[in-house]
């Protein structure tokens, strides 16, 4: 049986990679090729993402303790890794508009990733259920042998 990534993974996992691509491309235009440019780029876009959901999340919790709400116990956290994704994309593909030579690549990943993560969070609660919806209509459609396990 193959196993099966969900959501969560795949957005971290798009979240290194597009990291990493930006510091290979950055790190290739300034110095020529090299793989070691790979690494740092992924390191800090899912460090960033980190960063960015844990201020988010402190955002969120801190706004509801002041209105007299209780804090939110996030269990998934599905929107603030899509929303890290989502980020760390535009970011890239911003700073690759905005730039002449390709330089700081892993800037514009990095501040995408913190600025999708943190954004990601505040509809947090709402974006699971939506995702396990989609699952529903999907295992509605396959044969009882390949719904998800």
């Amino acid at each position: 049986m193959k196993p099966k990534l969900d959501i969560k993974e795949k957005a971290f996992y798009a979240i290194m990679l597009i990291g990493a691509l930006a510091g290979l491309v950055e790190g290739t235009i300034a110095h020529g090729f090299s793989l070691r440019y790979l690494f740092p780029g992924a390191i800090l876009a899912i460090s960033a993402a980190f960063v960015g959901g844990l201020a988010g999340f402190i955002i969120k919790d801190a706004s509801r303790v002041i209105r007299g709400m209780k804090p939110y116990r996030g269990v998934h956290y599905d929107g603030m890794v899509l929303g890290g994704m989502t980020g760390t994309l535009l970011g890239t593909l911003v700073q690759v508009a905005g730039s002449a030579d390709g330089a700081n690549l892993v800037v514009g990943s990095v501040v995408g990733s913190f600025i999708g993560s943190m954004a990601g969070t505040f509809p947090d609660e709402f974006v699971t259920p939506m995702i396990e919806l989609l699952h529903k209509d999907n295992d509605d459609r396959l044969e009882p042998s390949e719904q998800h396990q």
